[in-house]
């Protein structure tokens, strides 16, 4: 456990940060020094997991694969982080059944890039839940984020970033700040995007090159990943998660 002039000297950094950059620096040099080679942030709506901020010190290469590989649509982790506060982690190369409910692919990927051990703590509530990971590339440090003790450590500090940073309201164009809109197609967001400058289905079409019946297919099926009950709602809930820009 951290002791008190510990915590207090780690909020007064904090507090001093005047940007979400100079927040963010904080925040991987508090990590890193209990043992974190890298952290990444995210949070998603609650309702459904339809646009995901990330900042992340990981290098650009993880990133890409990641995203290239189209790996959120079935990374159980944000989820995880809606339903409960409790950590989860993957040790890649660990014996079967000792590490997380992560897919074999998402799990070889950690692997590929040095992981021994990546711990999830979730430390965002509210509509937008999320959490923090920690990466851990030796084993010194893959021991220690799997203490108890460690990992407790690990629950203050990141209560404390959680506090003063939250990846969403991070304006700064760092090259690290992503915006990863993972469930609606391009078709589903031209059909949001027409819908919100006021026009009906058979317009829509029209604009669109496509028959009425084609708009109102990709209208359910962005009610549906939107886990909206109108189409009213369901164009809210685009605008609102910047799955559309209006």
């Amino acid at each position: 456990m951290p002791g008190q002039n510990t915590l207090i000297d780690a909020m007064d950094r904090l507090r001093a940060a005047a940007s979400c950059d100079q927040r963010w620096t904080m925040a991987t040099a508090l990590l890193g020094d209990i043992g974190s080679d890298w952290i990444t942030a995210g949070t998603t709506s609650r309702r459904a997991q339809t646009a995901l901020a990330i900042r992340t010190s990981t290098p650009a290469a993880l990133m890409r694969d990641y995203l290239a590989a189209r790996m959120l649509l079935d990374d159980p982790w944000m989820q995880h982080c809606a339903a409960t506060t409790g950590l989860d982690m993957v040790a890649p190369g660990a014996p079967r059944g000792t590490a997380t409910r992560l897919p074999v692919r998402q799990t070889q990927l950690f692997a590929d890039h040095g992981i021994k051990l990546a711990l999830l703590v979730p430390c965002y509530g509210g509509a937008r839940p999320g959490g923090i990971v920690l990466y851990a590339r030796s084993a010194d440090a893959a021991l220690r984020m799997a203490d108890p003790g460690g990992q407790a450590e690990i629950r203050l500090l990141t209560a404390l970033v959680a506090a003063h940073y939250r990846p969403e309201d991070d304006s700064s164009g760092s090259p690290e700040r992503y915006d990863v809109h993972a469930l609606l197609s391009d078709r589903e967001r031209e059909v949001q995007l027409w819908l919100s400058r006021g026009l009906q289905s058979a317009a829509i079409a029209g604009c669109m090159g496509i028959a009425p019946v084609t708009v109102a297919k990709h209208l359910h099926s962005a009610r549906r990943k939107l886990g909206a009950r109108t189409r009213e709602q369901a164009l809210a809930i685009a605008v609102r998660d910047r799955l559309i820009a209006i």
